[in-house]
């Protein structure tokens, strides 16, 4: 019987290391597949402000600047859109923040970014002149009128054109 219980004990010592071993960290991790951005080119946007956080575009029926921003996580390096204006609101002046600038917000804009850029990129600083009352829209950012879609280009210069154009409410005063 001792002898039967020593085997015993041993036995019972041999699976508890193996089970120790087994939930040992020898074993390498994997890490886990990154989840690829859903939108890699990011999304443009009217901004009443050129850092791209206040959508509050208000119809004062005077001068009205507005601010069009870049998100993008990824990088990019150049975009191409058209500015859809609320109606009654008249485009009196445009400011590129970059030296190559091809077309107009009215009927198309490629923009080139000279780098590859993260973050919320400042692009155009728009004036407008606003109709006042109670009239209200909305700013939206669309493919340009010779295009079929927002375009992005990559920092690997790959063109994507999943760029998201936001659309932005008027408030009336």
């Amino acid at each position: 019987m001792t002898k039967l219980l020593r085997i015993g004990f041993h036995i019972c010592i041999m699976l508890a290391v193996g089970a120790f071993a087994a939930c040992s960290d020898d074993d390498p991790v994997v890490p886990p597949v990154p989840t690829p951005d859903p939108n890699p080119a990011g999304s443009i946007g009217v901004y009443a402000d050129d850092a791209g956080a206040n959508r509050d575009i208000v119809n004062t029926g005077s001068l009205v600047t507005v601010y069009v921003v870049h998100k993008v996580a990824v990088g990019t390096t150049a975009s191409a859109f058209m500015v859809d204006a609320p109606d009654g609101w008249t485009l009196v002046g445009t400011t590129a923040e970059f030296p190559v600038v091809i077309g107009n917000p009215d009927t198309g804009i490629d923009i080139a970014y000279g780098d590859c850029l993260t973050g919320n990129i400042h692009l155009l600083t728009l004036s407008y002149q606003s109709p006042g009352g109670s009239e209200t829209g909305t700013f939206e950012i669309v493919a340009p009128s010779r295009r079929t879609s927002i375009q992005v280009v990559d920092c690997n210069s790959t063109m994507l054109i999943s760029g998201v154009g936001l659309v932005t409410d008027v408030l009336t005063q």
